[in-house]
């Protein structure tokens, strides 16, 4: 491998230990290019990091120019990823850098499998929890990176060694996120109705119906739309959800100053996991950032071995999970969400998906059998063994 002049990195190769090769040699997967984003983005860059995969499905957006620095006026409109691209190799000529403008979750999985590392610097918990589920299951470390007003935290999750995303989720994830309404009694069209009435959001039943059968049954699936179900809606309806969503999801207060705190602690620990450590080990559990009082506090997250996405069971590939032949798909989809936090599972057996209406006896499911558990959650399903009282 041919590498770059080393004269640009001259005060870097001075820190004990270094060695900018091994910078040089990585490939970091950086998902979200805001406010933090863009931070990691240009730190990694200027120090010289061999190759970045920018990946964001939003554009640049006027309320975007105070928190991002490498976007400018010129750039509104365009998407974040390439610009962020051209920025940076402007700074860096020597970083190879690839962009995708779209979702992380619509990426082939070679490309994926092409990062040593991935660096979470994303805005909601669907996509966060998805990397976390990646990161496990291709073996890689996820450096993730969140930020709300004055506050802001930094995990280090390393597969098999450390906590993941998902271990202390029942204390760490707001309930909102942990589940939907649905996961706790069934519902019609007219539930979602009332769901929005209640916070000051008035629709008709027949476009509650028309959104009832995309998918979209409860105000947290709205929040969260996933492109499945956006798919499923005309143009105009489609508008109407994205109206919905910024009506229910106001943009969280943001500040470029807690940004770079939190992004300059991340980038830093991308590089000590990149130098193998030989810079310094990197910190276990959630660093914690106060900016209000200027405080920095550490939390202890000790991996949970019963953890659904990291714990034991993925040395032999499955879960146990009770069952009674009589209860319908649907009130076993119920019990799965509750379990796991999945807001949206499919049950598969065998070659089919079942239907919430029919019998786990009427699908032939018997003792001992397995499932497989389809969500937005995970990239790849959840595998269930079935045991029947």
């Amino acid at each position: 491998m041919c590498f770059p002049d080393m004269e640009r990195y001259d005060r870097q190769l001075r820190v004990k230990g270094w060695d900018q090769r091994k910078l040089q040699g990585s490939t970091a997967l950086v998902v979200g290019v805001g406010a933090i984003g863009c931070e990691v983005a240009k730190n990694l860059g200027l120090m010289g990091i061999g190759s970045m995969i920018l990946v964001d499905s939003d554009c640049v957006e006027v309320s975007n120019l105070s928190r991002q620095m490498l976007f400018a006026e010129r750039d509104v409109g365009r998407p974040k990823a390439i610009v962020a691209k051209r920025r940076i190799k402007a700074m860096n000529p020597d970083a190879k850098i690839a962009a995708y403008h779209g979702r992380v979750q619509d990426m082939a999985e070679t490309k994926l499998e092409k990062a040593d590392l991935i660096c979470s610097c994303v805005d909601n918990w669907a996509t966060r929890r998805w990397l976390n589920s990646l990161a496990v299951e291709l073996g890689k470390p996820m450096v993730d990176g969140a930020m709300d007003g004055m506050y802001g935290n930094v995990q280090v999750i390393i597969p098999g060694e450390t906590a993941c995303v998902e271990c202390h989720g029942d204390k760490l994830i707001s309930r909102d996120v942990q589940l939907a309404e649905c996961t706790l009694k069934k519902r019609t069209p007219q539930d979602l109705v009332r769901d929005l009435g209640e916070e000051g959001i008035e629709i008709g039943k027949s476009f509650a119906v028309k959104l009832y059968a995309a998918g979209f049954k409860t105000i947290y699936d709205l929040k969260y739309a996933i492109s499945e179900h956006m798919g499923r809606l005309g143009p105009t309806d489609a508008q109407r959800v994205t109206a919905l969503q910024e009506k229910l999801m106001p943009p969280m207060p943001a500040l470029q100053t807690v940004a770079a705190v939190v992004a300059g602690i991340q980038s830093h620990e991308v590089v000590k996991l990149l130098e193998g450590n030989a810079i310094g080990r990197t910190k276990d559990g959630l660093m914690v950032y106060d900016a209000a009082n200027e405080t920095f506090s550490s939390v202890e997250l000790d991996r949970n071995r019963d953890c659904f996405v990291c714990g034991e069971y993925c040395d032999v590939g499955y879960l146990t999970f009770q069952i009674q032949l009589r209860e319908k798909v649907g009130d076993l989809k119920r019990r799965i969400a509750e379990s796991f936090g999945l807001p949206d599972p499919d049950v598969q057996f065998r070659t089919k998906i079942l239907r919430d209406e029919e019998a786990l006896s009427e699908a032939n499911i018997k003792d001992g059998d397995f499932i497989h558990i389809h969500t937005s959650r995970r990239p790849s399903p959840l595998t269930l063994k079935l045991s029947a009282e």
